[in-house]
């Protein structure tokens, strides 16, 4: 189905299996808000959209959703409210960006949690946590990093 013929406000999955909500259209493009991040975009009206299908949510979505605890599962362990490494998780999965520019979203979105603190120091740390846990660290030419399972 297109994103022009999709309802306001219903669960769609992209053509990538990204779990997206339709949250209405502005100066001609339909916004769609992504599950996994909270991020709204603007997408065309002949941008595909697919019935909402738990079973066709891809790994890398499954695996933010349920960081944030929106997934089937609901968060691994509670985190606390003031906690950094909610915020920093999101961006490690996701990647493409570099422990510096992670560093500077997180202490823009953490406020009175980063003061005072090495925000890029619990960058690393996170990423010293995933590595122990059996995750592999994965960093592009760019030095921009991400977290994904170890293959077997």
């Amino acid at each position: 189905m297109k994103a022009s013929e999709a309802k306001v406000g219903e669960k769609y999955l992209s053509r990538t299996g990204i779990p997206v909500t339709l949250v209405g259209s502005k100066a001609g493009k339909f916004q769609i808000k992504l599950e996994t991040t909270g991020t709204a975009v603007g997408v065309n009206g002949d941008y595909e959209l697919r019935p909402y299908d738990e079973k066709g949510i891809d790994k890398e979505s499954r695996i933010l959703l349920k960081l944030n605890g929106k997934g089937k599962g609901g968060k691994t362990k509670a985190k606390k409210a003031g906690s950094l490494s909610a915020i920093i998780d999101p961006y490690l999965l996701a990647g493409g960006k570099m422990v510096a520019e992670i560093a500077a979203e997180v202490t823009k979105k953490a406020g009175e949690a980063a003061k005072g603190r090495d925000i890029n120091a619990n960058v690393r740390a996170r990423l010293v946590c995933y590595t122990r846990k059996g995750w592999q660290v994965v960093k592009d030419d760019k030095k921009r990093v991400k977290v994904v399972r170890k293959t077997a």
